[in-house]
């Protein structure tokens, strides 16, 4: 056993690009100031609420529709380069929409989003004369409005609540973002703020065990629509699938098992990437729930604790640092029998050069398609795509240019016969009379192809928000042998990074990352 001690109104609307001639929102001069952490960019008034123009056939007895923006975002992205408003609108539908605090430049939690949503939800109600509202949320929004429901007394002026593609359980790209190999980078983009830290899958399993208990979280009903599609070939929701496939099918940034909310109800999972499920493609879907909301019986369903134990196959590699102006060469093993390896290599800026050199010492071109993400938890990194196809066995280094300062991270995806499979569990144990979280894992491998007795595994951990890691262990891997990790505090999220690296059995080193949040 290891032991750690880890303790207004006539506001212009220049840049607004609908994607038909409908007039935008207008704005009402109801504001707050910005609060929380982690910039992304944007200079919206949180507070600051939009009616959407009335509709010339309105639907008799319809909810207002109210839309609610995803992490990193504002409310335009309703209505900019998004037919979401024009389709609402043509089907008779009064909308509004609401500028969290996320649209003023930071990054914030549940709590601090959720809070301000359930105040402007009561506005909005009285405004349209005491009608019922039916929000619409995209993503971490889905989890803010639940919380202004259920912690913040907004229940009553709702009716129900439509989640695209909302994480009810967290996502690992956020435990991602967390991770020992991700500091950098994250600390540059400022994505280490308090709406990431609470996407932490960890952070969501407390949310998840403390609302789903609460008489409140049935008030309202609740249905949910994810998707299985990545996007375009080597685009940045195109890496975020391949990096959460080890977790299953995903939309590139949340995996359809964490848009399922345990009583709610779900409408479809369908070929839809984080982008596209929030434009009116999906309208058709949900709007005929909200039509007959108001006829429904809520159905209860009780809450059940999650089953204890987990295991996957491990198939990435994660590495990442700093980048001085110039070459900056990255070492990247490669086992023999690999098939196809895919990297993301993701920095603040655009790469001036990008090359391989060989194990052989033969430069070759790494072809790398680049794309600045515009949504989710590494909002406006640079991913830059690389693919080789049975490459040969051993050190490859990658060779990356950099005009200025900057830091990457470094994902890998292997398609190899080396199968390396994972299994964790977290519980919570006595320990020195104290209570404290107890880390078990264990490591299986096929022989055939992996040596067993060559693995060993580097534990990395941070704890809450530390920009650094607090504690590091080394440890053997045997097979079919336990480790058991003890964390002090009970109550703290913990980051844990683990480095396997060993032989297969034709000797050639094998290497590959585990990101867990506990």
């Amino acid at each position: 056993m290891f032991i750690f001690g880890l303790s207004p109104f006539n506001r212009t609307f220049s840049k607004v690009r609908s994607t038909k001639k409908q007039p935008a929102p207008l704005l009402t001069p109801r504001a707050v100031h910005p609060m929380g952490s982690g910039g992304n960019g944007h200079t919206e008034t949180p507070g600051e609420w939009y009616i959407g123009q009335p509709p010339s056939n309105p639907k008799p007895g319809a909810p207002i529709l109210l839309f609610v923006q995803g992490l990193n975002s504002t409310a335009q992205m309703w209505w900019e380069d998004n037919d979401m408003y024009e389709t609402a609108l043509q089907h008779g539908y009064q909308t509004a929409f609401l500028q969290l605090y996320d649209a003023s430049g930071t990054s914030a939690d549940m709590w601090d989003n959720g809070r301000l949503l359930a105040d402007k939800i009561k506005d909005i109600h009285r405004y349209f004369g005491n009608r019922p509202l039916a929000i619409i949320a995209h993503s971490k929004g889905g989890v803010d409005a639940q919380t202004a429901l259920v912690y913040y007394g907004a229940w009553p002026y709702v009716t129900n609540v439509i989640t695209l593609s909302t994480p009810h359980h967290g996502s690992q790209l956020a435990d991602l973002a967390y991770s020992a190999w991700a500091g950098w980078l994250a600390k540059l983009l400022g994505k280490q703020g308090d709406g990431t830290y609470s996407m932490q899958t960890a952070y969501m399993e407390s949310f998840r065990q403390a609302t789903d208990r609460r008489q409140e979280a049935y008030y309202n009903r609740f249905d949910t629509m994810g998707g299985h599609d990545w996007g375009r070939w080597f685009s940045s929701t195109w890496f975020g699938g391949l990096y959460l496939s080890q977790y299953g099918e995903s939309d590139g940034v949340v995996t359809v098992s964490s848009s399922r909310l345990p009583y709610g109800h779900e409408i479809a999972i369908g070929a839809w990437d984080h982008f596209k499920i929030r434009t009116g493609i999906t309208f058709p879907y949900f709007e005929p729930i909200i039509a007959e909301t108001a006829n429904m019986p809520l159905t209860v369903k009780k809450y059940r604790e999650k089953a204890s134990g987990e295991s996957s196959e491990v198939s990435h590699w994660i590495h990442g640092g700093p980048l001085s102006p110039g070459d900056n060469p990255i070492s990247v093993t490669v086992e023999d029998h690999v098939k196809r390896l895919r990297l993301d290599v993701l920095t603040t800026d655009q790469l001036s050069a990008i090359y391989w050199i060989s194990p052989d010492g033969r430069q070759i071109n790494a072809e790398a398609a680049s794309e600045k993400t515009t949504i989710g938890i590494f909002k406006g990194a640079i991913h830059h795509g690389l693919e080789l196809n049975h490459p040969e066995p051993g050190t490859w280094t990658l060779h990356v240019n950099a005009d200025q300062k900057d830091a990457y991270l470094l994902v890998s995806h292997f398609l190899s016969d080396a199968h390396l499979t994972f299994w964790k569990n977290m519980s919570v144990v006595a320990h020195e009379k104290e209570k404290a979280k107890q880390f078990t894992c264990q490591f299986s491998a096929n022989e055939s192809s992996i040596d067993l007795q060559s693995l060993k595994v580097t534990y990395r951990i941070v704890k809450e928000k530390s920009a650094t890691v607090t504690e590091a262990l080394n440890a053997i891997v045997k097979s079919r042998s336990k480790h058991d990790i003890i964390l002090d505090d009970p109550d703290a999220i913990y980051n844990i990074t683990a480095d396997i690296e060993g032989l297969t059995q034709a000797g050639y080193p094998f290497k590959r990352t585990i990101v867990e949040t506990h």
